[in-house]
């Protein structure tokens, strides 16, 4: 199963938290976010922010994520989401 979070909670965390953006359309959804944190800014590449996009779509009030998008002085790097991926730990915590 694609990582998943019921998406009122991710509204939530969205309207709680100013460095992301999410964006719907239908059943599809973007969640867009800029790590504002001191320890992630250490890491920019030439100085600049990083962008972040996770695509998904939204069945039965669940969010299920199925793109990974990053943004950057580098270029664009896409990755599609799998089962239990690590870059999707952070579900746990909101």
């Amino acid at each position: 199963m694609k990582p998943n979070i019921n998406f009122e909670t991710l509204k939530n965390y969205v309207m709680e938290n100013s460095s992301y953006r999410l964006y719907t359309d239908g059943d599809k959804f973007d969640l867009h976010f800029v790590p504002n944190a001191p320890e992630a800014e250490a890491h920019f590449p030439e100085g600049e922010s990083v962008e972040h996009v996770m695509y998904g779509y939204i069945e039965d009030g669940i969010a299920y994520f199925t793109k990974f998008v990053t943004i950057s002085a580098f270029g664009k790097t896409e990755m599609d989401m799998i089962d239990d991926d690590p870059v999707m730990e952070w579900l746990k915590y909101i």
